[in-house]
């Protein structure tokens, strides 16, 4: 049962041609080719038109009024039946755009549903079936199975039965005059939609709701469907497909292992047909089109969740990256800041040519910003403009800039990427498995080196590995049952996006917020500050990931007592984002606990960058001593990031302490603290580098008093 305006639908009866699928266009060529070809005279427009929505016999009287009694209607529609069989057998059925997503709601709120159409049984199976909706209807009324076709009633009167409900409790769906008046004389709730043919005054008068498009009637209906909850990690991705096509520029960690789960979630009621990523890495591509799927792991709950409908193309490749934006109604933007100069330009080239391939109408994009910085949809938009100015006149850059939806959006979830060596050796052992399950031959062990790049010989091996699997693949092969893991992931499912875009509003795995900058804010100080500085620290004490420093209790007790004082700065800086301060530290906690993949090599890199006055760090000190709190924890943490910097060769002492020096005059603090805080802060990284306080007692001093 559904609620719609005020009115409690219990059944949805659906016409086909013109409703559902877009074959009237296709029919008039049929028919026109079909009596071309039979009686050297083609139907005119005028017939065709007036044939809307009648069934056929209607139709054959109709055309021996116009073309004479001994016109041969029944092989001229015999011989359209078979054109327009081969077509869509060979192109598939045209479907009106926002069916799949309309369908699937209106059946997930519990409505019987069924098909009143004029084609015949025969033809009527075939498309739906073609077009996979089949399986949402529980019955099927046909033109050659009633006494009367429309405009008469009977045939949604008859569908109507049949689902054991009378007219009034069911939307009728409708786009022929001849059709609306035989859902309207039945007594049905009229929906109309326009097609080939303007709906005339009368055809509105009998409409009870009017629609332009689908997609139109879709954004009502959304109105009144529940938006559905946040799904569990292994709640199971949605089976119908819609007729989106979404892209991922940047298959890396963050694309590859957490937004594709999220574009796979959708809305809960569908998903995009298909998801393109670009990658400069060839060996995942190859692997990933290979195996036509791929998998994330989630160490702490024994899952691995498979990522279909994956297609990775290669970023290098400029026409296919310009596709990918043409094609896209939603893009994932998953670039690192040090790459956005150039990934701006791939952008822009990508947004001039859809630009160019709808022929300059408006097609608004969704674009995800997913940048690990504050404020970081303005300066991508900023460097896009800067490219689209050097392709075209400033006029048009702004205009393409304008039509499109860019949204900010805050990721908390720890994803690591597996290096190529790993993801060669699960490649060797997938191809043992497979030539053992063929051939039964006796396979050599696989060597377990550890080192990160693959040398010729592998890299030539792993290129034949893929194509003897892709070669060989069937879908009944065991190769089935092969999951490729290219992702550990900590368990953590929203992603925080800018309500921007009419295209988010019932996705299922996002947050909506208005206010993004705070919530950017948050994870860049409680997440991303605390997690560099914990892996400072984890580092330098000797440890490889975080997962595995978790049992230090020395770097456990420093993580809860920077996290403590961070939020502590945040609670008096937000405040009204106390409930996201606590569920985002819980979450953070739980998810450094079983990051046992996720190396702190990766989350520590670039320190200075991450030391910056308004970055994470030091944002968070200057927070506390504007406010009066407690900083001693996040100072030490700070002195952590300058040691480790050295330690890496990132500088050299004397410009590190010149970097440290700017990002306090950055803090604007009062002079004698700030003279305070870079002599305390100064001497520590000096003593500690001449090996005059270790690391430990260092560690232990109470700074809060001594700088007091």
């Amino acid at each position: 049962m559904l609620e719609f305006k005020n009115q409690i639908v219990h059944g949805a009866i659906f016409d086909m041609d013109g409703t559902m699928f877009d074959t009237e266009r296709l029919r008039f060529q049929t028919l026109q080719q079909a009596s071309r070809e039979l009686i050297g005279v083609e139907f005119s427009e005028n017939y065709l038109m007036q044939c809307l929505g009648l069934s056929a016999r209607s139709a054959e009287q109709l055309a021996k009024e116009r073309y004479g009694q001994d016109v041969p209607y029944a092989e001229i529609r015999q011989r359209a039946d078979v054109l327009e069989l081969e077509h869509v057998r060979n192109y598939g059925v045209p479907i009106k755009k926002g069916l799949l997503q309309v369908l699937e709601r209106l059946r997930k709120a519990g409505l019987k549903m069924a098909v009143a159409t004029s084609s015949r049984r025969a033809i009527a199976e075939e498309y739906l079936i073609n077009a996979n909706v089949y399986k949402f209807f529980d019955v099927l009324v046909c033109g050659d199975e009633i006494k009367q076709g429309k405009p008469h009633p009977e045939i949604f009167i008859s569908a109507a039965e049949k689902i054991n409900l009378s007219p009034a409790q069911c939307l009728m769906f409708e786009d022929s005059e001849n059709g609306l008046r035989s859902a309207y004389d039945a007594g049905g709730m009229t929906v109309l939609f326009k097609d080939i043919k303007t709906p005339n005054e009368s055809m509105l008068a009998e409409a009870q709701y009017y629609y332009e498009t689908m997609e139109d009637f879709l954004i009502d209906l959304n109105q009144f469907v529940p938006v559905l909850e946040m799904p569990e990690l292994e709640t199971a991705f949605p089976q119908t497909l819609n007729q989106l096509t979404v892209g991922i520029h940047g298959f890396g960690a963050i694309g590859g292992g957490y937004l594709a789960q999220v574009l796979s979630h959708w809305d809960g009621y569908t998903r995009p047909r298909k998801i393109i990523a670009s990658t400069r890495n060839p060996l995942y591509q190859s692997a990933v089109n290979a195996f036509g799927t791929y998998c994330i792991r989630y160490g702490q709950n024994s899952f691995d969740q498979r990522i279909e409908n994956m297609s990775v193309i290669d970023a290098y490749d400029l026409e296919q990256m310009q596709n990918m934006y043409i094609e896209s109604s939603l893009v994932a933007v998953c670039v690192p800041e040090e790459a956005l100069v150039s990934e701006a330009e791939v952008i822009a080239q990508g947004l001039y040519a859809r630009y160019l391939a709808y022929e300059q109408q408006e097609q608004p994009l969704t674009l995800l910003i997913i940048l690990n910085k504050i404020g970081a949809k303005q300066l991508v938009m900023q460097q896009i403009l800067s490219r689209l100015q050097q392709i075209t006149d400033e006029q048009t850059a702004q205009h393409i800039m304008d039509q499109h939806y860019f949204c900010d959006t805050v990721v908390n979830r720890m994803v690591s990427k597996l290096s190529d060596q790993k993801l060669y050796r699960q490649l060797r052992i997938k191809y043992n498995m497979f030539k053992q399950y063929q051939l039964d031959e006796d396979l050599s062990v696989v060597d377990l080196d550890d080192s990160t790049a693959l040398n010729a010989e592998q890299e030539h091996q792993a290129g034949l590995y893929i194509e003897d699997l892709r070669r060989n693949f069937q879908p009944s092969h065991i190769l089935q049952s092969m999951d490729l893991i290219l992702f550990n992931a900590e368990t953590d499912m929203p992603i925080y996006v800018e309500n921007n875009s009419p295209l988010l509003a019932k996705m299922r795995q996002m947050i909506l917020v208005d206010d993004i900058a705070n919530i950017q804010l948050i994870k860049n100080r409680l997440w991303n500050g605390v997690h560099a500085m914990m892996a400072w620290y984890a580092s330098l004490r000797g440890h490889q990931t975080i997962g595995v420093a978790m049992s230090d209790h020395a770097i456990r007790k420093f993580m809860q007592q920077a996290l403590a004082q961070v939020k502590h700065g945040l609670c008096y800086q937000i405040p009204k984002h106390a409930s996201e301060l606590e569920r985002l530290a819980q979450s953070f906690t739980e998810s450094c606990a079983y990051a046992y993949q996720d190396p702190c090599a990766r989350v520590g890199r670039e320190p200075l960058r991450k030391l910056e006055h308004n970055e994470r760090v030091m944002g968070s000190l200057s927070t506390l001593l504007k406010y009066s709190l407690p900083f001693d924890v996040v100072l030490k943490g700070a002195v952590l990031g300058y040691i480790y910097a050295l330690e890496q060769g990132e500088c050299e002492q004397q410009e590190l302490l010149m970097h440290l020096q700017i990002q306090l005059r950055h803090m604007a603090l009062e002079p004698q603290l700030y003279e305070t805080l870079y002599d305390e802060m100064s001497q520590f990284i000096n003593q500690i580098i001449a090996g005059k306080l270790s690391l430990q007692k260092f560690m232990q001093l109470d700074l809060q008093q001594a700088l007091s």
